[in-house]
């Protein structure tokens, strides 16, 4: 069976059960309701968080780690780079070491629920903890973590007077772009995206009837368990934080989000239209947004094509073919 397929299988049997086994405790939202809880934009929630949170120290500040160019040279470049849902932010290691190698500054952002980034609890182990603090995530929570991670890159471009880029993956591109929207302080020179999830196909949207249940974990059934952070699979409120990071990116587009950018997508992936990329490109005239269609290898693993994230995810010739573009890309070669 198609990956996607199984995705619209699964998804179609969780809600059935749920339907069956808890109609009568759902409270029913009538459309006023609904518009009513709609996510409002987050610059005041972005502005309770400290600046100054954001030039800790990695072991102060688990959502932050930098990685430095060859000391050698002046940094071509200071780049965020964001990781995906539930991917553990340390797969993001072969794109950084491309980005360093090139004489880019790298700081690597990790969304609470991911890698070190969740609140440590006595008595449970980090897996449980990890998955505890995922199951609470929410879309201004991510955003304000997400601006925290720009000071940081903005103070160090500032200091060695190099540009700002945006390097980031599927969910992270989603927020990565939607504050560089939303906020006017906020500006990336240059933009790498990876299968940005700012456009979703419709079978994905099934999730949305999971919304009252934040603390359900959905098993992730396509992604190799090594690259989660949370193997056991995804809780509906990081879910619920995606969906509403997507309807606020969606009303919030900025022609100021027209720089220079290189946004890779397969156009078999299982979750991001490439036909709804293209028009989001065409219909909000984001002539400085280029595509590149990625064509996997046959020995890039299984069926997943929203994965491409390194050699083991798209084959070794496609990942060095397309690391060469990002990195000419980005030093504008």
């Amino acid at each position: 069976m198609k990956p996607k397929w199984m995705l619209i299988c699964r998804w179609s049997l969780i809600i059935l059960f749920l339907l069956l086994t808890f109609n009568d405790g759902w409270t029913e939202l009538n459309p006023k309701d609904e518009k009513d809880e709609a996510i409002v934009p987050q610059q005041a929630v972005i502005n309770q968080m400290p600046a100054d949170s954001a030039n800790k120290m990695p072991s102060e500040n688990p959502a932050i780690r930098w990685f430095y160019a060859p000391a050698t040279a002046k940094p071509k470049g200071v780049a965020l780079v964001i990781h995906g849902l539930n991917l553990r932010p340390d797969k993001m290691q072969s794109v950084i070491s491309y980005l360093t190698v090139s004489g880019i500054d790298v700081c690597r952002l990790s969304l609470r629920g991911h890698g070190d980034n969740y609140d440590h609890v006595t008595g449970m182990d980090s897996a449980a903890a990890r998955m505890q603090s995922f199951r609470e995530v929410s879309y201004g929570l991510w955003m304000n973590e997400v601006y925290l991670g720009w000071l940081a890159v903005q103070k160090r471009a500032r200091l060695v007077n190099a540009p700002r880029f945006l390097v980031a993956y599927s969910l992270g591109a989603l927020l990565g772009l939607d504050l560089f929207a939303l906020r006017p302080d906020v500006h990336f020179d240059r933009m790498v995206l990876l299968a940005p999830a700012i456009k979703l196909h419709g079978f994905f949207y099934l999730e949305r009837a999971l919304s009252p249940f934040p603390r359900l974990v959905i098993p992730s059934l396509l992604a190799p368990k090594d690259y989660l952070s949370n193997p056991t699979g995804t809780p509906i409120a990081a879910f619920n934080a995606l969906f509403d990071g997507l309807a606020h990116f969606e009303s919030h587009v900025d022609p100021k989000i027209n720089v220079p950018t290189l946004v890779f997508i397969d156009p078999k992936d299982e979750f991001i239209p490439l036909w709804s990329l293209k028009n989001l490109i065409r219909d909000h005239h984001l002539d400085q947004w280029k595509l590149y269609i990625v064509k996997k290898g046959k020995e890039a693993f299984g069926r997943y094509h929203h994965h491409m994230i390194d050699a083991y995810s798209t084959g070794k010739d496609e990942w060095r073919k397309m690391m060469t573009a990002a990195t000419r890309h980005l030093l504008n070669r």
